[in-house]
C-alpha cells in the first residue's frame, strides 16, 4: 500500500486515505502496539473530524481506550504520549502536505517514533491479508482529555 511510508501513513484524501481505511487503522494499532489506551490529536484539515471518528471507532471495536487531545499539533500529541505514559499515540496530519492530504503519524511509549520497520509494516500487513476485525467483547470508551494549559505551561519554563 503506498500510504505507508517509513515514518507515518499518508497520501490525498478519499483517494488514498479515507474513513475505511483509518478504521483498520484504529482497530489493529492496540493489537500491533499491545496498547489498552490511545492518545489521538489531529491539525485543522476539513477531513481530520472524519477520520478521527473512524479511527477512533477502531479503536473502541477492538477493546482499547480514546483519549482525544482534540486539534493539536504534532510536538503536542509527542509531549501528551510521554507525560500521560501513553502506549501509543496518534495525530492525524499529513504536516507540510497540500489540504486535500492526510495522514496519521503513529507513536509508541515514551513518545517513540512508529516506523514502517518499527509497527507500520505489520499493520500494513494485517490490512492487506484481511485479517479478522472481531469486535472485542469489551468495548474501550471515549473521553477527552484536555492538556493544552499544562503543556503551554511546559512550554513556557
Amino acid at each position: 500500500m503506498k500510504e505507508f511510508k517509513a515514518y507515518d501513513i499518508r497520501g490525498i484524501y478519499r483517494q488514498d486515505i479515507d474513513e475505511k481505511l483509518a478504521y483498520k487503522i484504529g482497530f489493529f494499532i492496540p493489537r500491533v502496539l499491545n496498547a489498552d489506551k490511545v492518545l489521538i490529536g489531529r491539525d485543522m484539515r476539513d477531513s481530520s473530524p472524519g477520520l478521527f471518528d473512524a479511527l477512533a471507532e477502531g479503536i473502541m471495536d477492538a477493546g482499547a481506550n480514546v483519549f482525544d487531545a482534540g486539534l493539536t499539533t504534532t510536538p503536542m500529541i509527542y509531549w501528551g504520549t510521554a507525560k500521560y505514559s501513553f502506549p501509543a499515540s496518534v495525530q492525524i496530519t499529513a504536516s507540510h502536505n497540500p489540504a486535500e492530504y492526510n495522514g496519521f503519524k503513529v507513536s509508541g511509549p515514551d513518545a517513540a517514533p512508529v516506523g514502517y520497520d518499527t509497527g507500520l509494516k505489520d499493520i500494513e500487513k494485517l490490512i492487506v491479508n484481511n485479517a479478522d476485525m472481531i469486535p472485542a467483547e469489551k468495548r474501550g470508551f471515549y473521553r477527552a482529555l484536555d492538556y493544552r494549559d499544562t503543556y503551554l505551561d511546559f512550554l513556557r519554563q
